[in-house]
């Protein structure tokens, strides 16, 4: 009798150990990205900016221009060679539109120099 209530109490650690067990976790997987960073709404892709056109703010009309609007870009000023701050409403304008100054600078300037 003792032998059956060891092997039930064996087979009930054995049961709940195996219950316990977490099956492995993988490192979540990125879809591939395209174009420029999700963290820089309102971008440009590199291949389309221009260094041409003027500033441009676009338009906020469309329901999901606001979710991509920004406060912070840049647009390069032919006249003045410089780049300057904007503010992009999310939706329209032309390809003169940049995430950071750096990044203006460094495809308009080499240009017009």
């Amino acid at each position: 009798m003792k032998f059956i209530l060891i092997l039930a109490c064996l087979a009930l650690f054995v049961a709940l150990t195996h219950a316990q067990r977490r099956p492995p976790v993988r490192p979540p997987t990125r879809p591939p990205t395209r174009g420029p960073p999700s963290s820089c709404r309102g971008a440009v892709s590199a291949n389309r900016q221009a260094c041409t056109g003027g500033k441009n703010e676009g338009n906020s009309n469309g329901r999901q221009c606001p979710a991509n609007a920004n406060r912070e870009m840049w647009w390069y000023d032919s006249r003045s060679r410089s780049c300057k701050k904007m503010s992009y409403k999310g939706c329209g304008g032309n390809n003169n539109r940049y995430c950071t100054r750096k990044a203006c600078e460094t495809k308009c300037r080499r240009r017009t120099e």
